[in-house]
Parts: structure tokens; C-alpha cells; sequence
């Protein structure tokens, strides 16, 4: 993966949202000006829908569709209306004045519930957003009838509700988006006009629904093009290295992971037993192929190694480097580039690549090789992403790979929670990373995100004084 396309990719990206939102806000400004809703309360409602729907316009494209995991959407969607019937509910309530009131929000709450249990038991991935934009239907259209002074609700509501149809349906695009808004503004400014409100409401309203879905479609229709363009990069390289068809890479794309943990389960390895691990490791690294290469596709994923790219300095090591991507990508940058894993499938695969791109890096699966390297020039830089869980003696990692740092050289590494059901493999450690590492002289570097108190931290950077 060139990580500098993907960068230019995120940058254009947020202008292109920023650029949709502006034009959502500016539509559903218009809409508020001609709504002749006079309520304050309904008005303060539709500002913080429409902020909603215009804070996922800057994340959910990418999110959901910089990806090769086709259910994340669906599971996704579930996820997040569980968080709006909360949200809805106090909100709701709080701003109920009468009895009447109160009935609407929980009927309508309860509705939703409803609608996002039958979803998660009885639909398919494939028709839940369907599902989903139904039942809002239902329940929008009901509201509307039963209480028309809320109506600058029910069309921000709608809009939110198109907006997660067009980014949760498996075969939307722009064309799609453009023909669902034409005919969806059309139908809104009908029903508006057979007696409901003015021409000029009618119109309002339908122009917010329309704009929404446009600006929704338009980012979609970007993400899915960028992710087609990373996925056919990965297929080939998967293809020309196994031989695999690319249905078998798809396959092993999305059912890697689970095999992981039912392999690391029934092996019932000793944590301590430090040889039988690497052999474990050795022997699955194929599916870890498979699992770092749908990994690295994901939008997460992509923007959290551009952020740890911006620390690579002189030489550098990648401990625990996998597919390679990150020190493939620092030697294509002219960087002095060593590679550390396991002597397996990965490894081999990683070497294939830098092989194939014509980089040059230096593999090593021994410390003893890779400590004698290192000390002939010593390192500037060591990243170690998504390994150090997986190692039983975590103090001694970190001692280890600070020793063969130069004065001034910086680690960049993170240490996920511990083991979770997906994840067994993970280790439970219980070490104050902190106190650690200042106990053997590093020096950490903090940003404004790493300061605020409470918020959990998985990534770590360290200084090497001089």
C-alpha cells in the first residue's frame, strides 16, 4: 500500500466533506427560515439532528467502506440506532411539556427497539437497511400525521434516516443516490403540497432530504472507489504470491481472524512456554497473512499508520512487521529498513514484496541477528504495532528493543487491553507502561489526545534521551 496516495486520498476527503456539510448545514438553514414551525424547542431539535447527520458525514464513509469486511455496516447500524433510541429517549423526555408528549417519545422509541431486535435475529445483512428505512418510514410518516407542528423534526429525521440507508446498502453508488434524492425530494414536496404547507415549505423540505442524500452519496461513492483501488493492489499481490483464486483471498479475508482463535484455543499452549509459541505462530502465520491483509485495509487501520509513519526517522525496525507494511513503506521513503517476525508464511510474503517493488530491507526471525545489526549502526526509529500482546514478558520487549536504540531514537508501539473473545491470543498484562519504561531512562512523548485525563491509551511513543 503507497500510504502518500492514502494521504492525499484523506486530505481531499475532508475537504469533500467539509464541503457537504456546509452545503447540508446551508439547506437546512433554508429549510428552518421557510419552515413557519415557530416552536424553539422543535427548532433546537432539528439543530441537533442535523449537527448529527452532519458529524457522520465527516467518518461514516470512510469508516464503513474503507473496508473488506462486508457485514461492518450492518452490525454498525445496529449499533449506533441503539445509541440514537438513548439519545432520543432522554432528549425525548426532557423535553416533553405534556402527557401526550411523553407517549409519542416512548411509542416511538419502543418502535425502533422493536425494529433493531427483528433486525438483528430475523434480517439479513443484505436487506437490514431496507428494513431499517421501512420501519422509519412507518414511524415518520405516523408522527407527521399525528403531530404537524413537529414536521421540522420528522424531515431531519428523515434526512438521518436516508443518510444511514445510502451508507449501510451493499450496492449503492452515486447513481443510485442521485435518482433515490430526485424521486425522494419529489415525493416530499407532493405530499407537502396536497394541503400540508406552502409551496415555498414543500420545497424547503425536500431540498434538505435531496442534499443530504446527494452529499451522503458523493462521499460513499469516494471511499468505495478508494477501497476497490487498495483492495485490487492487495488481491494481486495475495494472487501472485499463493496462487489463490480471488474468492479463496476473500474468503480467508473475512474468516482469518475467527480460525485464529479457534486454533489458539485448541492448542491450550502455556503463555510462559516461550518456544512452543513462536512455533505456534510459525505454523499459523498464513492466516495472519490473510488477517493483517484485510486489517490494513481498513480505514482505522490506514489512519493510524499514516499518524506513526510521521515518527520514522534514520534507520528504522519494524518488530513484529507482518505483511511488512510499514517498513516496506519507510524504505520506499529511503529509509534504512529492518524487518523482525517470526520465520513464516508472513515473512516469506513480506520478502516477495520487497522483492517484487524492488525495496531494500533487511529481514531477520533471530534477536541475536538482529541485536548484532543493530549494533553496528544502532536504530532511530522502532515501531512495534499489534505484537508486544501477543509476547509473555512485556518488560523485558520493551528493555530489549530500547537497548538497541541511538541517543535521541524514538519507540512508537502500542499494547492493546488483553485477551477478548475475538482475540484470545492476546495477552493479560498488567504493567504500568509508564513507570516502566521510565525506569530504563525513556522519555515519553505525549500529545494534547494523550493528555486528557481518563482517555484510555494504546499507542506509546518513547524517547532514548542523548
Amino acid at each position: 500500500m503507497n500510504f502518500t496516495e492514502q494521504e492525499k486520498y484523506l486530505k481531499r476527503s475532508r475537504v469533500w466533506s467539509a464541503v457537504c456539510a456546509c452545503c447540508t448545514i446551508a439547506a437546512a438553514a433554508y429549510t428552518w427560515k421557510h419552515s413557519e414551525i415557530t416552536s424553539r424547542m422543535a427548532v433546537v431539535i432539528f439543530a441537533v439532528v442535523i449537527a448529527a447527520l452532519v458529524g457522520s458525514l465527516f467518518y461514516t464513509p470512510n469508516y464503513l467502506h474503507l473496508s473488506v469486511n462486508r457485514t461492518k455496516g450492518f452490525r454498525w447500524q445496529i449499533k449506533i440506532r441503539w445509541r440514537l433510541i438513548a439519545a432520543g429517549l432522554v432528549i425525548g423526555l426532557v423535553c416533553a411539556s405534556n402527557v401526550r408528549e411523553v407517549e409519542i417519545v416512548l411509542m416511538s422509541c419502543a418502535w425502533l427497539a422493536v425494529a433493531n431486535l427483528l433486525a438483528k435475529r430475523a434480517a439479513s445483512p443484505r436487506l437490514a437497511p431496507l428494513h431499517f428505512w421501512l420501519t422509519d418510514l412507518v414511524l415518520l410518516g405516523t408522527l407527521l400525521w399525528n403531530t404537524r407542528p413537529n414536521a421540522l423534526l420528522v424531515i431531519a429525521l428523515l434526512a438521518a434516516s436516508n443518510h444511514l440507508l445510502i451508507v449501510t446498502i451493499e450496492n449503492s453508488s452515486l447513481l443510485v443516490s442521485a435518482v433515490f434524492a430526485f424521486s425522494t425530494s419529489q415525493l416530499i414536496f407532493s405530499v407537502g403540497r396536497l394541503g400540508y404547507f406552502g409551496w415555498r415549505t414543500s420545497l424547503a423540505f425536500a431540498a434538505v432530504v435531496a442534499i443530504s442524500i446527494l452529499a451522503t452519496g458523493i462521499l460513499v461513492a469516494r471511499a468505495k472507489n478508494r477501497n476497490t483501488k487498495n483492495s485490487v493492489v492487495a488481491m494481486r499481490e495475495l494472487t501472485e504470491f499463493t496462487g489463490y483464486s480471488e474468492e479463496k483471498i476473500r474468503e480467508l479475508w473475512a474468516t482469518s481472524n475467527q480460525q485464529l482463535a479457534k486454533n489458539w484455543k485448541d492448542a491450550n499452549l502455556d503463555e510462559n512456554d516461550r518456544e512452543k509459541m513462536t512455533a505456534w505462530y510459525r505454523e499459523n502465520s498464513e492466516l495472519y497473512m490473510f488477517a493483517i491483509s484485510g486489517y490494513n485495509l481498513e480505514y482505522k487501520r490506514i489512519r493510524d499508520s499514516i499518524k506513526m509513519l510521521r515518527y520514522g526517522r534514520g534507520a528504522c525496525l519494524d518488530y513484529g512487521a507482518g505483511n511488512g507494511e510499514i517498513i516496506l513503506e519507510l524504505a520506499r521513503r529511503g529509509h534504512a529498513a529492518i524487518y523482525f517476525d517470526v520465520d513464516g508464511t508472513s515473512m516469506r510474503f513480506a520478502r516477495h514484496r520487497a522483492e517484487k517493488q524492488k525495496l531494500a530491507v533487511e529481514f531477520f526471525h533471530s534477536k541475536d541477528d538482529l541485536m548484532a545489526s543493530a549494533q553496528k549502526r544502532g536504530l532511530d526509529t522502532i515501531f512495534s504495532f499489534d505484537v508486544l500482546e501477543h509476547l509473555p514478558d512485556l518488560p523485558g520487549e520493551l528493555k530489549f528493543l530500547a537497548s538497541l536504540l541511538n541517543p535521541g531514537g524514538r519507540m512508537a508501539f502500542d499494547v492493546p487491553a488483553g485477551s477478548t473473545k475475538a482475540h484470545p491470543m492476546h495477552l493479560n498484562h498488567h504493567l504500568d507502561i509508564h513507570a516502566h519504561m521510565a525506569s530504563i531512562g525513556m522519555v515519553e512523548e505525549r500529545g494534547w489526545l494523550q493528555s486528557i485525563p481518563f482517555r484510555k491509551q494504546e499507542k506509546y511513543v518513547f524517547r532514548k534521551p542523548v
